[in-house]
């Protein structure tokens, strides 16, 4: 079944009581970070710390991602051949500016994986774009490597670099918030916004994730478990969307059965495209357990549909 990725927790490596409070909390994954969260002389220390949490944990359903070090530093190397011992279910790759950066890092990951008995591609990759570079190189980045499966924005580092000042549209990052979109969705991989830095002001989480939401993107990163529950909330499907959605479901079936093609919905026109979107929505309904029987009889109707549709293009 689909991960889901609407929020994603930052945890900072080899504190104990902030391992244990990311997982208690409803977070769709967590971040343990070994970058910015550790300082340089406690690197090899908590590197080995955050891979003995993964395996002495139990994460349920929460997806387990380490960031790691840039491979340009002495760190970044050794924590991928120590993590990957731990068995994560993704590595975040900061700062990346070229797909030769992902290629690198690909290539460590496979020689990790196979010390460790794992099959070369277990362990997935999300790449953390942050710098002016690796926007312009967004598109390479996204389809460089069958490892990579989102690309994470961090609004932080790239002010910093264009000098920016972020201000309550954020219309200063759409920009670069849509040239990661259109890439990641080019490539088939997860789009997720950068956390919200004020960690106090839920209105303003809140209204971060809706914006990144309304351009399209999968879910959000998180800095405090505080923040999670407007994050959630925003990203998962609501009661009305999913009545919606499987109205036009049910339309579009009716309409085809009567040998017509597209039809309506409370005035919006329903093709083939939108029982795309359909399944799209219904399907994190899915995965975070808000459908009904009746409502994943209907979607595993779109699917069919879907899939009897691509086969008569050649998709």
């Amino acid at each position: 079944m689909k991960r889901v990725r609407r929020s994603l927790l930052f945890v900072p490596g080899g504190i104990p009581r902030f391992m244990e409070k990311g997982l208690a909390s409803e977070a769709d994954g967590l971040i343990i970070d070994l970058e910015d969260a550790v300082a340089a002389h406690r690197k090899a220390e908590v590197r080995d710390w955050v891979r003995n949490a993964l395996l002495e944990n139990d994460f349920g359903r929460k997806e387990k991602i380490v960031r790691i070090n840039e491979l340009g530093t002495e760190f970044g190397h050794q924590d991928i051949m120590t993590i990957i011992e731990g068995k994560p279910d993704a590595l975040l790759l900061p700062k990346v500016n070229t797909p030769e950066n992902v290629l690198t890092a690909d290539a460590v990951m496979t020689a990790a994986e196979r010390r460790a008995g794992l099959e070369p591609g277990t362990v997935g990759l999300l790449a953390l774009m942050e710098m002016p570079e690796g926007l312009e190189n967004a598109m390479r980045i996204a389809k460089s490597c069958k490892r990579l499966t989102g690309l994470c924005f961090g609004a932080g580092d790239f002010t910093r670099e264009t000098h920016a000042v972020i201000t309550e549209s954020r219309i200063e990052l759409y920009y670069a918030m849509s040239r990661i979109l259109c890439a990641a969705r080019a490539a088939g991989i997860d789009a997720i916004d950068s956390p919200c830095v004020s960690i106090r002001d839920q209105v303003a989480n809140e209204r971060e994730a809706l914006q990144a939401l309304k351009l399209g993107y999968d879910g959000k990163q998180a800095v405090h478990p505080d923040q999670l529950a407007a994050i959630n909330r925003v990203f998962t499907p609501s009661t009305e969307q999913i009545q919606f959605w499987v109205r036009a479901i049910d339309a579009y079936r009716e309409s085809e059965e009567a040998g017509r093609g597209a039809t309506t919905v409370d005035g919006k026109l329903i093709e083939m495209p939108m029982v795309e979107m359909a399944a799209r929505v219904l399907t994190i309904a899915e995965v975070v357990g808000v459908l009904s029987a009746a409502e994943l009889e209907k979607l595993e109707w779109a699917r069919k549909a879907l899939l009897s549709w691509a086969s008569a293009r050649g998709r």
